[in-house]
């Protein structure tokens, strides 16, 4: 490990990584978590991969919502997680195992860029490889597991690691670092991206007041806070122009994912250790670091490097406040005089940069504590029981998974030989019981990529809910006048999504409306779908 530490902890942290994830690596391309934002992810990961190949220019104007534009960007489009995974979907490997794939290498990257960080700050192997374990295998993680842009967080250790740098060295090269790295994180995941910005100003704000070699880096760092406005623009303009279109979350909903102080003794119900804390958060809002990583982040100010201990203890603290939200103080006042902070539904989300600075004290905390036995072989001992310990405490193993519908696509193959027009998939939800099977039929579409009035996504536009509204009688007068003012010309009828009374009670009425043409029936990935073509 000293010879060749990045190699060994490499090797390490992947061991960790299918070990707490069991055991999604032997179903690779057949299961994924049992939500609807698996579903979400692959389509935006199959779509990026479409509109790179097709026209880029139209890369956020994604074919749900019709006949909205710019959807991509009513959540996060997490693009440089389909700009790495486009060429596996180019050469046919399935989307499944590339989700799977990105998932776990998410989680691993995460554990390597806080290596990284920590290495060089406490100049320790050992030291590092703890940060590392903890940052990639905290419970957070399992809340989230659904949640592919919320496993990407290597890129915030790694700026931070370059903050340091450049103000170290004054360098150029590493002030543009930051700022790539930021922009990076902001690709990866648009919360996160905006959360780390925050946290790097004023890491470098407190090293410019406190140290007078930050003073002298002023211009280094300047240049990399330019980097970040100059490429971030151009990926922010489409959600900017959509806040016009879907409006303010309201303050209800930002309260409801807003953190308290309760859920930071919460983990998910399914840690092995601590799933019976599960009652003290909610979703979203389990956000226990561990109980190692606490102790070994109060032992940090035992270290002697107390200058740094103090600077990330007030990151952790600035971090810890802002996920409180519409609890807390800053981000409350945020909230009141900066619209963008009335776009972010989750300021529980905050806990990751929290974490991350836990587990940099928690660095520090080991270093301090490893230099107490005298030789090396217990040295060694130490490093192996607290890595024994951290991965007990964070197993949360099986984790929970469920097949994805992978089977025949005879309705989509059928409908890719067909003209191109609008597409609705039936049943669709109800407003009060969403998202219904849209997730699915959202994946489902990149095997035709039609215009489809179905979506699933982190807003919804009015004209959506406006449509459920219209077609609770379907197929009804106003249900088929709606249709028609979507330009609607496919319905695709999934039988295994209805009883079956309702499906031929719904067959029946839908035979008797002369404009309704039955195209046929054919194979879905569940059951049997029968094609209709909504004459003029």
């Amino acid at each position: 490990m000293s010879r060749h530490p990045l190699i060994a902890v490499s090797a390490l942290i992947v061991v960790l990584a299918i070990f707490f994830t069991w055991p999604q690596s032997i179903h690779l391309a057949s299961q994924a978590a049992p939500h609807h934002d698996a579903y979400f992810s692959m389509w935006r990961i199959e779509w990026i991969a479409h509109a790179l190949r097709t026209d880029s220019r139209h890369l956020f104007d994604a074919n749900i919502f019709y006949p909205h534009g710019g959807t991509l960007a009513y959540s996060d489009a997490a693009f440089l997680e389909g700009a790495v995974a486009a060429p596996f979907v180019w050469l046919g490997v399935g989307p499944v195992a590339i989700y799977n794939v990105l998932l776990i290498l998410g989680i691993v990257s995460s554990g390597l860029g806080m290596f990284v960080l920590t290495r060089f700050l406490t100049n320790s192997v050992a030291a590092a490889s703890v940060a590392g374990t903890i940052f990639m295998l905290q419970p957070y993680r399992v809340e989230h597991y659904s949640h592919l842009e919320l496993q990407w967080t290597a890129w915030i250790p790694l700026a931070f690691w370059a903050v340091h740098r450049a103000i170290e060295l004054r360098s150029w090269r590493f002030g543009a670092l930051a700022g790539l790295f930021v922009w990076l994180q902001i690709l990866s995941c648009v919360y996160y991206g905006v959360f780390l910005a925050m946290l790097i100003a004023l890491l470098a704000l407190v090293q410019i007041a406190v140290d007078a070699r930050a003073r002298a880096a002023l211009p280094v760092l300047l240049l990399g806070a330019a980097l970040v406005a100059l490429l971030a623009a151009p990926y922010a303009s489409p959600y900017l122009q959509n806040a016009k279109v879907v409006g303010s979350r309201p303050p209800f909903e930002i309260a409801e994912y807003s953190a308290t102080p309760i859920n930071y003794l919460a983990s998910p119900a399914q840690n092995w250790v601590w799933g019976w804390t599960a009652q003290a958060g909610a979703s979203e809002r389990r956000l226990f670091p561990g109980l190692l990583a606490i102790v070994l982040a109060a032992l940090a100010f035992l270290h002697p490097r107390r200058r740094m201990i103090w600077l990330y203890s007030v990151l952790v603290a600035a971090a810890l406040d802002l996920s409180f939200g519409l609890n807390g103080y800053s981000y409350t006042w945020l909230h009141a005089h900066f619209g963008a902070f009335r776009q972010l539904r989750a300021p529980a989300r905050f806990a990751m940069l929290v974490l991350c600075g836990i587990s940099v004290l928690a660095a520090f905390g080991f270093a301090w504590v490893q230099q107490k036995p005298r030789t090396e072989r217990r040295r060694k001992w130490v490093l192996a029981g607290t890595l024994a310990l951290l991965a007990v405490e964070y197993t949360s193993a099986p984790m929970a998974l469920a097949d994805v519908p992978l089977g025949p696509i005879d309705v989509y193959e059928k409908l890719r030989a067909l003209e191109r027009g609008v597409v609705v998939e039936l049943p669709l939800p109800t407003v009060d019981r969403l998202p219904g099977h849209e997730a699915v039929y959202q994946f489902w579409s990149a095997n035709h990529w039609r215009p489809l009035v179905n979506g699933y996504s982190g807003y919804y536009p009015q004209t959506y809910f406006d449509t459920l509204l219209a077609m609770v009688r379907f197929p009804d007068d106003e249900s088929i006048a709606r249709l028609r003012g979507l330009d609607v010309r496919y319905i695709i009828v999934h039988r295994g999504f209805y009883g079956r009374s309702e499906h031929a009670a719904l067959m029946k009425r839908m035979t008797d409306r002369p404009e309704l043409v039955a195209n046929g029936w054919y194979r879905d990935p569940v059951d049997i779908a029968e094609l209709f073509e909504l004459k003029r």
